[in-house]
Order: C-alpha cells, then sequence, then structure tokens
C-alpha cells in the first residue's frame, strides 16, 4: 500500500521577516511546502509541529498540524483555527498558511494572547493521487464518515473548541481577495477594518466582506450538508472567517497583505472582546 506525505494603522504589524518571493510552484509537494514549518519547529518556543498518520483507503497519510503560540498576555489564550488545503490540488491556500505561520513564528507580539493552530490541509483526499473533490470531503463529513481524515477534523473542533476560525479559500470567478463572515458585528467591526489596512497589498473585490445568515438554523443547514464548522449546538459558538483569494499564484505582496489583515484581525478581536466582556 502507497503512502503519501501531507505534511499537511500606526498598529498594524508589518512581516518581521520575509519568505522567498516566488509564487507558489505547481510542480512542489505539499510535503515540500510544509519543510520549512516542519525544520522551523524544532528550535522554537513559539512553533510546536506535529504529524498524525491517518489510514485512508487508498494510502496512508501523514497530515500535519501546527501551533503557535503568541505572546502571554492575562488569562487563557484565545484558540483561533487556521484552515487551508480545502480545493482539491490547490497547492495555493497551503503555501500561503505556511508563509503567514512562519511570519507569526516570528512575529509573536503580533499573536499576544492567540493560540493559533494551523492546518494546511483539510481535504486531504484532494491532495493524494486521487484528487478527491471538496465536495466528496464535505459528503462524508455530513454524514460523519468513520474514515480517518473525517474523524480527525471533527475530533480537534471537538477537543479544541475554538473561538474562532478562519479559512483560507479560493474563489476562481473573484476579481479580488475578499471576506466571507457570519457576523455584522464581526464584519463591521473586525473584518472591514482588518481588509482595509491589508488593501495596499491585497487587490480587494468591490464586495470585500459578504456577510452570510449566521443563525442557528442556518448553522444546522450548514453542518448537515457537510460545510467544515463545529455542531450548531457548540457553546460559545466561534466565530467564522472564510479570506478568499482569486485562483493564481501567491506572491509576496499577497502573502504580506494576508498577514497584515491576520494580524488585524487578531488585534481588533482582541479588542472587541474586551469591549463586549466591559459592557
Amino acid at each position: 500500500m502507497s503512502r503519501i506525505s501531507i505534511h499537511t494603522s500606526p498598529h498594524t504589524a508589518h512581516p518581521a521577516s520575509r519568505p522567498a518571493t516566488a509564487p507558489a510552484d505547481s510542480a512542489l509537494t505539499v510535503e515540500e511546502i510544509l519543510a520549512p514549518l516542519h525544520a522551523a519547529a524544532r528550535d522554537s518556543l513559539s512553533l510546536v509541529a506535529s504529524r498524525q498518520p491517518l489510514q485512508l483507503r487508498e494510502a496512508s497519510v501523514d497530515v500535519s498540524k501546527f501551533l503557535v503560540l503568541g505572546q502571554r498576555g492575562s488569562g487563557q489564550p484565545i484558540r483561533l483555527g487556521l484552515f487551508a488545503g480545502f480545493e482539491a490540488g490547490n497547492l495555493e491556500t497551503v503555501q500561503a498558511l505556511a508563509r503567514l505561520l512562519l511570519l507569526l513564528k516570528e512575529s509573536t507580539h503580533s499573536s499576544r494572547d492567540f493560540a493559533l493552530f494551523g492546518y494546511p490541509v483539510v481535504n486531504v483526499r484532494g491532495f493524494t493521487a486521487d484528487a478527491a473533490p471538496l465536495a466528496d470531503f464535505e459528503a462524508r463529513f455530513a454524514r460523519d464518515s468513520a474514515e480517518a481524515d473525517v474523524q480527525f477534523f471533527k475530533h480537534q473542533l471537538h477537543k479544541w473548541r475554538f473561538n474562532g476560525l478562519i479559512s483560507l479559500r479560493t474563489d476562481s470567478s473573484a476579481r479580488g481577495f475578499y471576506a466571507a463572515v457570519h457576523s455584522e458585528l464581526i464584519a463591521s467591526e473586525v473584518v472591514e477594518p482588518a481588509l482595509a489596512a491589508a488593501a495596499a497589498a491585497l487587490p480587494l473585490a468591490t464586495q470585500a466582506v459578504k456577510v452570510r445568515p449566521g443563525d442557528r438554523y442556518a448553522r444546522t443547514a450548514d453542518y448537515a450538508t457537510g460545510r467544515f464548522s463545529p455542531p450548531a449546538d457548540v457553546r460559545p459558538y466561534p466565530f467564522e472567517i472564510e479570506l478568499y483569494s482569486p485562483r493564481g499564484p501567491v506572491t509576496e505582496d499577497h502573502t504580506n497583505g494576508l498577514f497584515v489583515a491576520l494580524t488585524e484581525i487578531l488585534r481588533l478581536y482582541r479588542t472587541f472582546i474586551a469591549h463586549k466582556q466591559d459592557l
């Protein structure tokens, strides 16, 4: 049986170090893209890397997981899940998340009070020889398949009870970067100003923020159809942000723009929940 490795404002932060300037190389494998992250974690106090072996029907795979620990503030860290690798064979989001995690490792002040869990490949079978489409993963996720990849991610969502989920996605029809959120408040207080801060590096779509239904009925319907999310009755339910990019190479400017957007999301969300607790 074959084995496939998927090692799978004044406040605005700027990258402390820059990744390679070359765009995503379609000749690279997921393992090669993630190798620098695994190497960086060996002698790091802020980056932890692990590989989870999974047995799929057609192969054995190693799924990579990373944890970036920001500077400690007061209280328990805010747990965010960062996800990529949804669309089959699309290495752009995998490479983007890998670069972001390396930048965050070098800029722990930007993620103060946060524990950032990175999962560069969600649609695991989409990056095997079969290149199974995302719809295949969603169908199995919806019916609570016993297959290892589905159960791994359901276990992660249940175990860590993330305060928020941020997913890197692609939209081949998009003319610019945009975000989809499920809360008017998160959209106006967090996402819109974060994207505005990154606009110099990220070409934004005309409608840069799309607000989708986020009530319990919508969450239940999403979960029932296999959308990657926790069950609707989870309390507290995490905020969800999907950052969509046009299909194409990941440039250094795009990576730096995404870094600015992400660190602004962290800063603004930290401020948002602090104000919310004061009400």
